[in-house]
């Protein structure tokens, strides 16, 4: 009877476990939305002249240039945002060390994104560590060439840093 249920607890470990896995990996995998255009296709040269009849308004004629696609956002830029909302609500509730963890996770994923560096240096400000927090401040000015916004905001820090 022991056997039995030692065998069974096998069973479900060897075939529940990798269906739980599966299903929580298909639930967290981030996927990009398909883009999708009511525009035409390209204009097709044909070497001719190009002839346009008298009925025709010329505001409804195809433009002789394609307009580039909008970018789409991608997930990691997507996930990146998500982060930084997280950890800036943690920051908010005084809860800094939680809000580092975000945003190292965040820059992990992009360490190009300033505001990475704003929510970092404002959170090691907070507890105290001044002189990581200035580094921190000084690469996100670097990297906020973009975003002026942010970019206020981090020297608006390093002045405070800075006495």
């Amino acid at each position: 009877m022991i056997r039995l249920r030692l065998e069974g607890t096998l069973c479900i470990r060897r075939f529940v476990r990798p269906l739980i896995i599966a299903t929580i990996v298909s639930a967290t995998t981030a996927c990009a939305p398909l883009q999708t255009t009511t525009a035409t296709g390209a204009p097709v040269e044909s070497g001719q002249p190009e002839q346009v009849s008298p009925a025709v308004n010329p505001q409804e004629q195809v433009p002789k240039t394609i307009a580039p696609a909008q970018h789409a956002v991608n997930p990691a830029q997507r996930a990146v945002t998500s982060l930084l909302k997280e950890g800036w609500a943690h920051y908010r509730i005084e809860n800094h060390e939680r809000s580092i963890a975000i945003a190292e996770r965040a820059q992990r994923l992009d360490p190009q994104r300033a505001e990475v560096y704003l929510l970092l240096a404002k959170s090691y400000h907070a507890l105290g560590r001044s002189q990581l927090a200035e580094q921190l401040g000084q690469r996100g000015v670097l990297l906020s060439q973009n975003d002026a916004t942010v970019r206020r905001r981090l020297q608006r820090l390093l002045h405070e840093i800075r006495g």
